[in-house]
């Protein structure tokens, strides 16, 4: 019923509030327009920062992982050692 309802309104308002529908003046206007410009570096940058983010935390799953297998072995040859 919802989802219904929801295709429902989308399709109203595509259809009969046009105006919606298009792009802003920032994404559909002339591209070299200080507006535009500024939506361009501010993407970049927050692209950077999510990138940047992302690559810190896989890389402390990454030394996480390899400092749990250094210690693993470590156990396995010290509990070897001790049979």
């Amino acid at each position: 019923m919802m989802k219904k309802l929801l295709l429902g309104s989308f399709i109203y308002c595509t259809f009969f509030l046009p105006d919606i529908a298009f792009a802003c003046a920032t994404c559909f206007g002339d591209p070299n327009a200080a507006a535009t410009q500024g939506m361009n570096k501010a993407i970049i940058t927050m692209l950077g920062i999510t990138g940047g983010v992302l690559s810190g935390v896989g890389s402390s799953i990454y030394i996480l992982n390899k400092r749990s297998k250094k210690y693993y072995n470590s156990l396995s040859e010290k509990k070897s050692i001790e049979d």
